[in-house]
Formats: structure tokens, sequence, C-alpha cells
């Protein structure tokens, strides 16, 4: 049995999230980071599906793999991204396309997880000698056969819900890349809170992807324009770069002008 009714709603609170920070955890149930990894500690005894990490805890589910498994023949996908995948596909092709345009023969560019970076790695073609740096497993598969490119995974704790590396060993591991490049995702952007993310941990990764390159790539499809999500991965920068499609309304795309690089995908 749990000991407190807080290990109960940390246990599920774990078993939701699949990944999570120890800071994370404090921060959730207004405790310390010394209680919050005594809590873990006793969950981990009580259940195999807890298992402390370095500077996280991850919830741990038994043939997991096989419950990734789609249909669709999208092997690492799961029933949630294989949904985010069918939104507004006709903007994520138009982004894809144009980002496309923009890397040339020999560079090293970085990918970003997420459904438009899918799209967009979809349509790398295989006469282009490129490395490419990967941060979520579906988009390496995507890849597999395209024998130009040198594809590098960078590690870390592999999380099925978004089928994206994680955790202080991934973010470790990106501070020692540097790269022409970056494409990278944000569920939101506004012009007061700049690129936002939903998630924590996934945040705290692309902060990291922003630092690895020399020119950076937002890729957003318009219906982004004006969210505000929970965590701000950057500011709005004058040496950053928007691919969005024409969807855009023109006082956004005149506003937006004035802090970054505004690219319009037809």
């Amino acid at each position: 049995m749990f000991v407190t009714k807080r290990q109960q709603l940390m246990f599920s609170y774990i078993k939701e999230k699949v990944v999570v920070s120890i800071n994370e955890v404090a921060d959730t149930f207004k405790v310390s980071v010394v209680t919050a990894r005594k809590d873990i500690e006793i969950l981990e005894k009580q259940t195999a599906n807890i298992k402390k990490v370095h500077g996280g805890v991850i919830w741990k589910e038994e043939d997991i793999e096989e419950k990734q498994v789609q249909h669709d023949s999208l092997t690492y996908l799961n029933e949630r991204f294989s949904e985010r995948v069918k939104l507004n596909p006709t903007k994520k092709k138009a982004l894809a396309n144009k980002a496309i345009t923009l890397i040339q023969d020999g560079e090293s560019i970085l990918l970003d997880a997420g459904s438009t970076i899918y799209e967009f790695a979809k349509t790398i073609p295989n006469n282009k000698k490129l490395t490419v740096l990967i941060t979520a497993l579906n988009i390496a598969e995507v890849l597999e056969t395209n024998h130009a490119v040198t594809k590098i995974i960078l590690g870390g704790v592999f999380r099925s819900k978004s089928t994206t590396m994680v955790s202080s060993m991934m973010e470790q591991t990106i501070s020692s890349v540097h790269v022409d490049k970056l494409f990278i995702a944000a569920s939101g952007l506004s012009l007061s809170h700049g690129f936002t993310c939903n998630d924590i941990l996934e945040t705290d990764v692309k902060k990291g992807l922003l630092a690895s390159a020399k020119e950076v790539y937002w890729l957003l499809d318009s219906s982004k324009i004006g969210k505000i999500s929970s965590f701000q991965i950057s500011p709005l920068k004058r040496n950053h770069s928007l691919i969005v499609d024409s969807g855009i309304q023109m006082e956004d795309k005149r506003k937006l002008e004035k802090e970054l690089n505004v690219i319009i995908a037809d």
C-alpha cells in the first residue's frame, strides 16, 4: 500500500506523463526535491512500473513496444502522434516543401521532434549528402532508407507518447553538438511569450537544440499563431526564421516581421 495520498497521486501522475523530472514532481506536488526523491524511491520499491533515472523518473510498461506498433506502418508512432500527423496535413506539407529548399549539399542539420518536423523529414531527398542529427525515433525510421544521409540519433530516455528522447542525458549530449541548421517546432507562438511548448521536459531539450545551431528555422502552421502554451522555449529573436503557411493573418505577419525573419510557404 502507498504510504500517503500524495504518493498515490504521484503514481498516477508519472503513469500519465511517462517521463518526469524530479523538479517537475517537486513543483507539481508542492514538496522539496528531497521529499520528491524519497517518495519516488518508495514507489519504485512498491511497483515494477516506476524506475528512477538520472534527474527524473520513468514509467515502465510491459510489452510497451507492442502497444506502440500501429497498423499504418509508422512503427514507432503511438495513437496520439498518429492523430497529430493528420492535423493540417496540407499546411505541414507546404512548410516541409519550403524548408527543404533551405538545405544545401554537405550541411549538418538538427531535427526536433513533432508531426511537422516528421513531415519535413519525409521530404529530404536521397540525392543530398547530409549529416542529420535526430531527436525522435519515428524520424530516424523515416530516414532509414535514405542512404545519402548520415543519421545520428541523440540518446536519452525514450518517451513513447511523443517518440522523443528527453532527460538530462539528452541535454548533455546536445551541449556537445554544433550544426549548420536547426529545424524546430513549437506548440504556440505569440508576440508576448515567443515560442512555447506544453511539455517541460521537451522544452528543456528544445532550449538545448537552439544553442547548437548557426541558423534556426521554426516550422509552425498558422493555427499556432497567437497561442500561448505552458512553457517558454525562446523569445522572438532577430536571427531566427519562422516558416509559416500562407494562412497567417497579414497583421500577424507584419508584427512578427519586426521581431524575426518570416518566410511564407505557399
